[in-house]
């Protein structure tokens, strides 16, 4: 049951973002400083609503689409309260509870809950795939002697 309302939250989540996205380019701002700076906010917010409906099919496989998911709500908030305090503007209280809730929704269905929060401590060389290991091996030096038996 935890493991449905997980994957309907993220969906539910993702199409909110992208609808959200979506309806954003049809209005005006006083301040396109994404545009101006060479980023475009609309197209941050489909991607992460595109994310997290794809990484719905199988969360735990995709445990940094669930982090980004749970971490949206509380950037929300400090973007509003910032914005409140610093620029006096009106504070809207939909976004807010709508990240709240969606991050808040995620962190009670995800199956393991330790493996939210990244491990703060220093990986051991066994957990490293082989392909990294053997590039942080220096290379071996080629022989610069020549080998008399198998010299034509």
């Amino acid at each position: 049951m935890r493991r449905l309302l997980l994957t309907v939250g993220m969906l539910l989540m993702g199409m909110a973002l992208v609808g959200g996205a979506a309806v954003s380019l049809v209005g005006t701002s006083l301040l396109p400083l994404d545009q101006e700076v060479g980023t475009h906010a609309s197209a941050a917010g489909a991607v992460l609503g595109i994310g997290l409906m794809a990484a719905a099919v199988n969360p735990a496989g995709n445990l940094g689409w669930v982090r980004a998911g749970i971490l949206y709500g509380f950037v929300v908030l400090a973007f509003e309260a910032g914005s409140y305090y610093l620029w006096h503007a009106s504070f809207h209280i939909g976004p807010v509870f709508f990240g709240l809730a969606f991050s808040l929704l995620l962190i009670a269905t995800y199956p393991e809950r330790k493996q939210l929060v990244p491990s703060t401590t220093a990986r051991k060389s066994s957990d490293i795939a082989p392909a990294a290991q053997a590039a942080t091996k220096p290379p071996i030096a080629p022989d610069t002697k020549p080998d008399p038996e198998k010299e034509p």
